[in-house]
This record gives structure tokens, C-alpha cells and sequence, in this order.
């Protein structure tokens, strides 16, 4: 009697702290951590003002019961090329994926970075989400997509050769971020070529390549292409670089659903119109440090001077949203429907 009375008690006392720590006091007893993986140094904007945060966010949200744990600076895995591949084997639960490094696998999504669609990286993002649901929803069906975003639209930095008009640029070799952008430099004359950021300051430096067509952000801190560029050229209507923060999909099936509705509001649409709009002021702050001649001199084309630029590229735009169009994809119309 005395030894079923013991292990009632036991039972009891086990049966209390189970309760005690699932419960709303904000134990970490059953937490769930997640594992995020990016490419950038901890310096980096979206290290500070989106991942942090989020985990930050998450933890108080779930009371401690879903945590995120950051991989920075490719401890994962190096290089951004191969991330989308990492979302998909579960390398980590929580990855960055540019999606210009795995173009081919998303096709709509890549018309969004098309020049001419925004002045900034908030314009862009918010006529992407315009036709997201309807138009490019289909392409993450194996993945669970958290965020997605544009860019500051590119300007183009040039190393000891001034860009002002068309004749400056033609024969240059100019390293783009897409191969999406090669009917573009290819319009006015250069050769483009895709090179994963990470490689870049050491091409421009050696020669490699003549010139970069980047946002002006990457003109200091973490990529400092101010040190190899001689020149930065903006007014002319440049491509945006589409980005996302995408979840392995049984990880993300592995969440309550309670965790997917934080989740949930915690990024979307919202989270990824703020990153841009914050990750857009230090593009202005650059460009604003290139007029006062920090390490590099700026050259503002008016928009007489960058009309020839654009009514070349306008005219790429068409041709290669045509193609898209032959192939079966609504290219033309999904470019029109976020441009209007």
C-alpha cells in the first residue's frame, strides 16, 4: 500500500510540474528552437533590424516556447547560392534565399525586379505583394514563405571610367545581380555578368569586371565598394534585387498552429514593407555620403540625361517579358498589373 501511495505521489508530483511548466508562466521546458541561416556578417542591416528582431519578437510572443537561433556569416553553409537548396533540405528551418541565384525556379517572381518598377525598395515591395497571391503564390509551394521584398533599385558604380552617357558604358563588363538584367547592360552596349556579391570587390579591384550595378548601399559597410569604385551613377532607372526569408516546409508543419499564426503576423507582407523601407534609408544615407565625396564621386544624371538609358531598357523590358510570354508564363501581363 505504502509503495502505490509513493508512486501516486510521484505521479502527482510529476503530473504538477508538467502543468506548471506548459503553462502561461513562460517556461522553456518543451521550447522548439529554430534554427536561421544567412550569409551576411552580424553588422549587416537585415542581421540587425529583422532577424534579431524576429527572434527577439518570436520568444515574447510563444512566451519562450519557439526560439530562433541565428547562423550568421554562412556558419550553415557559405555563400548565398545555394540557399534556397538549404530552405529546401532542411539545413536550417529558417533561410535567406535571393532569388536571382535560383532564377529559373521562379520566373514570375524575378519579373518584379524589373527596372522601371519603383524608385525605391518600399515601391517595389508593395507592387509585388499587389500580385503575389494571384500571380506568384504558386512558385512556393515547397517552401513556406515568410517575407519577400525588393530592393533600393541598383545604380551603377564604375572603377576609374565615369558612367554619364551611353558611350561611356559601351564594351564595359558590368557585374549584375540576376541574370534577369543581361538584356539591360546588354541594351546600352556592356556586357553583363552574374556574380554572387561575395566576389565582387575583388573583381572590381583586380579588373575583372569595369563596373557593378548594386544598390547604393553596398557602396560602404559590410561590402565597401567604395574602396575599388572610383565613380557611383544614379538616375537611371535600375533593376531591383527580389529577396525572402522562406521556412523548410516540415519545419513549418511542425509548428501548432497557434506558432504558425504568430509566425504569421510576425512577418508577411508588413515585416517585409518595413525591411525594405529601413533597408531603403541606408541606400539614401549612401548616396548622400557619395555627394559629400566620402571615398567615391557621385554623378546624378537628370532625367534628360537618363531618358537614353531608360528608353533602352524599356524596350529590353518588352522584348524579354515577350519571351516569357511565348514560354507560357503572363509575363507582360504581370509586369502591367504591378506597374498599374
Amino acid at each position: 500500500m505504502r509503495r502505490i501511495n509513493r508512486k501516486l505521489n510521484i505521479f502527482i508530483a510529476v503530473a504538477v510540474i508538467l502543468v506548471t511548466y506548459s503553462g502561461s508562466g513562460g517556461s522553456t521546458l518543451f521550447a522548439k528552437e529554430l534554427k536561421l541561416a544567412h550569409f551576411m556578417p552580424p553588422m549587416h542591416h537585415l542581421h540587425k533590424n529583422m532577424f534579431v528582431p524576429l527572434a527577439k519578437d518570436l520568444s515574447a510572443a510563444t512566451n519562450g516556447n519557439l526560439t530562433i537561433k541565428i547562423f550568421p556569416s554562412g556558419a550553415l553553409g557559405k555563400g548565398p547560392v545555394q540557399q534556397y537548396k538549404r530552405a529546401l533540405q532542411g539545413v536550417a528551418d529558417i533561410v535567406f534565399v535571393i532569388q536571382a541565384y535560383t532564377a529559373s525556379i521562379f520566373p514570375k517572381t524575378m519579373i518584379a525586379g524589373k527596372a522601371g518598377l519603383g524608385k525605391t525598395g518600399e515601391e517595389v515591395t508593395r507592387r509585388l505583394w499587389k500580385v503575389y497571391h494571384q500571380h506568384l503564390a504558386d512558385e512556393y509551394t515547397k517552401t513556406k514563405l515568410l517575407a519577400i521584398w525588393g530592393i533600393y533599385p541598383a545604380a551603377l558604380m564604375s572603377r576609374k571610367k565615369p558612367i554619364r552617357t551611353l558611350a561611356d558604358i559601351k564594351g564595359m563588363k558590368i557585374r549584375i545581380s540576376s541574370a534577369a538584367d543581361i538584356a539591360q547592360i546588354k541594351a546600352w552596349g556592356a556586357v553583363g555578368i552574374m556574380m554572387p556579391v561575395t566576389k565582387t570587390y575583388n573583381a572590381l579591384q583586380n579588373g575583372v569586371i569595369d563596373g557593378i550595378q548594386i544598390a547604393p548601399v553596398a557602396l560602404y559597410r559590410p561590402w565597401n565598394f567604395n574602396e575599388p569604385a572610383d565613380y557611383v551613377t544614379q538616375g537611371i532607372n535600375g533593376p531591383s534585387s527580389i529577396m525572402s526569408v522562406m521556412m523548410h516546409k516540415k519545419s513549418w508543419d511542425g509548428l501548432s498552429k497557434s506558432e504558425q499564426s504568430i509566425l504569421d503576423k510576425l512577418m508577411g507582407k508588413d515585416a517585409s514593407i518595413k525591411i525594405a523601407r529601413s533597408w531603403g534609408k541606408d541606400d539614401e544615407k549612401a548616396l548622400k555620403a557619395a555627394a559629400d565625396g566620402k571615398g567615391i564621386k557621385l554623378i546624378s544624371l537628370s532625367p534628360a540625361e537618363a531618358a537614353p538609358f531608360n528608353k533602352l531598357t524599356d524596350k529590353a523590358n518588352k522584348e524579354e517579358l515577350a519571351k516569357l510570354d511565348k514560354k507560357g508564363i503572363a509575363a507582360t501581363k504581370i509586369f502591367n498589373a504591378m506597374l498599374n
